[in-house]
């Protein structure tokens, strides 16, 4: 924002579970996000000061990421930046996101540009962490969430002549040949750069053939009503033949 001026420190801690897509598909695991691609680098002596990077450094690693991904840069709809509100930083970083998808389009304003820290302030070491696990929910759910007190835009990140734009309420993800996908910033103290590239998960399809034997809990408070719980879903599977026992036991189960 124009009147932005300085970010604001937090403290958190944040924890992903990372598995081999084909081991999770296989496991039956719920897929929030599928990370196609990921870089990292150091600006050396190239960095602007020990508190914050380089356009150059910071492009390099989000056309790698980019290349890695295997993605056209257009197909990116939402991008967590690092974004700490500061002058220096915020133009810099939207500079080298501008930088990198100008090597591929020259489109204005497709792409929306957000920081959790408008929402937790600056969790340090699990800043990072924590932009990635809100882009992993954007692409999961297809909504693309308000970034706060933003009113008017620092004319320094020349946002209007940019392929970004910041959104301030909630938005759904356009509708798009391509997957949903998202890109993540973070950037930490002397000179380290980061980015990674989101896409939604694919289509799990029907579940396949289940266990022969299942686990149905009933819980009651008396053992009357546990008689009458017994009898209760004795009655749904015998009326229900088309559902699932698998399904019936897991809702049961949790």
């Amino acid at each position: 924002d124009r009147q932005a001026a300085g970010t604001v420190f937090s403290n958190g801690l944040a924890i992903v579970a990372l598995k081999r897509l084909s081991d999770a598909v296989a496991h039956g695991d719920h897929v929030y996000a599928v990370i196609k691609g990921t870089a990292l680098n150091n600006d050396g002596s190239n960095k602007v000061s020990f508190l914050a990077p380089s356009v150059d450094g910071h492009a390099e690693a989000v056309t790698t990421a980019q290349a890695y991904a295997q993605i056209d840069p257009k197909t990116v709809g939402f991008i967590e930046a690092h974004g700490t509100g500061t002058e220096l930083g915020d133009t810099i970083e939207v500079a080298a996101l501008t930088q990198a998808f100008r090597e591929r389009t020259p489109d204005t304003g497709f792409c929306a540009l957000g920081s959790v820290k408008t929402n937790i302030g600056h969790l340090d070491a699990a800043a990072g962490v924590a932009g990635l696990i809100k882009a992993a929910l954007a692409v999961h759910h297809g909504v693309i969430p308000p970034t706060l007190h933003f009113r008017d835009p620092n004319p320094k990140l020349e946002l209007d002549r940019s392929p970004f734009y910041v959104n301030t309420s909630v938005v759904k993800w356009p509708e798009a040949q391509a997957p949903r996908r998202a890109g993540v910033s973070s950037l930490g103290t002397g000179g380290t750069n980061a980015h990674v590239v989101l896409e939604e998960a694919p289509d799990p399809g029907p579940p396949g053939p289940s266990r022969d034997f299942q686990v149905l809990p009933i819980s009651a408070r008396t053992p009357e009503a546990l008689e009458r719980a017994t009898v209760n879903l004795r009655q749904y599977i015998e009326e229900q033949p088309e559902a699932a026992l698998a399904d019936v036991a897991w809702t049961l189960q949790t």
